[in-house]
């Protein structure tokens, strides 16, 4: 069985439930592994190793830090609701600040309501790559109490708008009183405007409101698309045919202020957290079982699961038609986790210091888990997991992780995870993350249906290592290696059989296998220097134990063998 993944890529306060902000397109699904082999399923005594490998040099492992949420323990966790907005960030501004200098407002006069945030030192602020400007994921409304009218109304105003192009907008809409939104305009890129809408309306009264919406990458958070902000609004005018209803230029308001007049300034409603701790979770998997405590994501869900006595879905999303945002994104959070020491009990207490004339050479790092995979793909619920370094200062990075969206599985089988994450090392202190997400609001009828959510994932026995990494080290993943396989005659068992990799080489939805012919590991020696090569190539060599055991009077019988494969690939 396989594990897959897609990979992508104070004032007034009131929120609404939002539209469907776009996703950026993701590669193919692929295969990704479910149990890591260890060291000892590849060693045996009988094996004759060459002298040369025994000359390696000695990996030194420290069990950094374990977490088993035993007995109903979070062990210092924390949650988060992807979807809840940090802040509101509509406000207005005078555009005082020497971080504003060069801007584009005020637009007229002294003052604009800007949509934008200026740098801080909060967990939130402090590891912007390029305040000020706007944030990732961000859904902000400034919105105006209902409005009656007569006639034709007419909505005029003074805009500047700076967003990424093609994936985040500011939207101007209107609400006819039943409750949906209509787009009267929508702007991105870097550009002024000045802009009159007239509106037929069948109704009398409407809202209006100015909505900025941002996806997940290329902002001023991660330095990755530089702004002055989403959006600078100013000299709004609303008239109908009997005259001026409200005219606003925010100069009466004070610097920061969220609300002015009949405008105010918001957030978009959060889905809510359906995170907590469970036990005796009887998974379907008939090789694995685990009634400890894990971390499931379905506390509090109203939709009860048939397949599984007494447990519950994980929610459907709660926007329009149960397939609209806002949906499920949520992440449990560790402690904070000292990479300088590690746990003699194996567990959640860090309570002895790495000696100093060793810490120089653990440049290897392992996050491990073990995850219950029942993730239908038409379901397009997903599951991660996600690390961050955080800087002397106490300030946190970006969360990092391999795959953008995350992993699912339609079997029901528990899957044990090793995932390299040196590359994300960035400071001695770091967070490790695991969650879930709905990708419903923008992958309905595209990749799925939404249908078919279950209990899982179910997360547990989180651990942090560190390795030496002074001689070579050895890294591969579990579907790279050879698998278990049959012989080619289906009625005889001693004839010749595939040495197939694990790896299935057709796309995640194709319900057939195409296993691969050849493995793939890695080698590196990153402080020894490299791997020492041949006329061929770098020498790394690969040790194939062959044994028959079948009937030795066959002549279809093989000797035992000790095969040796040297290649530079």
């Amino acid at each position: 069985m396989k594990c897959a993944i897609v990979v992508l890529l104070a004032a007034v306060l009131f929120c609404v439930f939002p539209g469907s902000p776009e996703a950026r397109d993701v590669r193919d699904p692929g295969a990704r592994p479910c149990r890591p082999w260890s060291k000892e399923d590849f060693t045996a005594p009988a094996m004759q190793v060459p002298s040369f490998m025994k000359a390696g040099a000695a990996v030194d492992t420290f069990y950094i830090v374990g977490y088993d949420f035993e007995f109903l323990d979070w062990q210092g966790w924390t949650r988060h609701d992807n979807t809840a907005q940090p802040d509101t960030f509509w406000h207005v501004e005078d555009y005082a600040e020497p971080e504003l200098a060069g801007f584009p407002g005020p637009l007229e006069g002294s003052k604009s309501f800007w949509c934008g945030a200026l740098p801080g030192d909060d967990e939130y602020m402090c590891g912007w790559e390029a305040a000020p400007g706007y944030g990732n994921k961000w859904d902000q409304i400034f919105m105006a109490y209902p409005i009656c009218f007569t006639g034709r109304l007419t909505l005029s105003y003074k805009g500047h708008f700076d967003s990424e192009p093609g994936y985040d907008y500011t939207y101007v809409d209107y609400e006819a009183g039943d409750g949906h939104w209509t787009e009267i305009a929508s702007y991105d890129n870097d550009g002024f405007v000045v802009a009159s809408h007239e509106l037929m309306l069948a109704k009398v009264c409407t809202k209006l409101r100015f909505h900025f919406v941002s996806d997940g990458a290329w902002s001023d958070e991660d330095g990755l698309w530089n702004t002055d902000g989403a959006a600078h609004i100013d000299s709004i005018t609303i008239s109908d045919e009997s005259g001026l209803i409200d005219y606003e230029d925010f100069e009466s308001a004070d610097d920061n202020d969220r609300s002015s007049g009949i405008w105010f300034a918001g957030v978009e409603c959060d889905f809510g957290m359906y995170s907590g701790l469970w036990t005796n979770l009887e998974g379907k998997d008939p090789c694995n079982y685990n009634l400890g405590t894990q971390i499931v994501f379905f506390v509090g869900s109203t939709e009860p699961h048939p397949g599984y006595a007494g447990l519950y879905a994980t929610p459907y999303c709660t926007g329009p038609g149960n397939v609209e945002a806002p949906c499920q994104d949520e992440i449990v959070v560790s402690p904070i986790i000292d990479l300088t020491k590690y746990s003699t009990g194996r567990n959640e207490i860090q309570d002895a210091d790495i000696p100093p004339a060793i810490l120089d050479d653990l440049g290897g790092f392992y996050l491990r888990f073990g995850v219950y995979m029942d993730l239908p793909f038409q379901a397009l619920v997903f599951c991660n997991w996600y690390v961050r370094s955080i800087d002397s200062d106490g300030c946190p990075g970006g969360w990092r992780t391999h795959d953008y969206i995350g992993y699912y599985q339609p079997y029901q089988e528990y899957c044990f995870r090793t995932m390299d994450i040196a590359s994300y090392i960035e400071s001695d202190s770091i967070q490790v993350a695991l969650g879930i997400r709905d990708m419903c609001y923008a992958w309905y009828m595209v990749y799925g249906n939404c249908e078919g959510h279950t209990p899982a994932p179910w997360f547990d026995n989180v651990r942090i290592q560190r390795y030496d990494k002074s001689g070579p080290q050895w890294s591969w993943r579990s579907l790279d290696l050879f698998q278990d396989n049959f012989p080619r005659e289906e009625f005889d068992l001693e004839s010749t059989m595939n040495a197939d990799m694990a790896n299935d080489l057709l796309p995640g939805d194709n319900p057939n296998i195409r296993p691969g012919d050849s493995i793939v590991v890695d080698c590196t020696s990153l402080i020894g220097g490299g791997i020492a090569e041949d006329a061929n190539g770098p020498k790394v060599y690969m040790l194939v134990r062959v044994t028959y055991i079948g009937d030795p009077l066959n002549p279809k019988a093989v000797p035992a063998a000790n095969l040796w494969a040297g290649d530079n690939t």
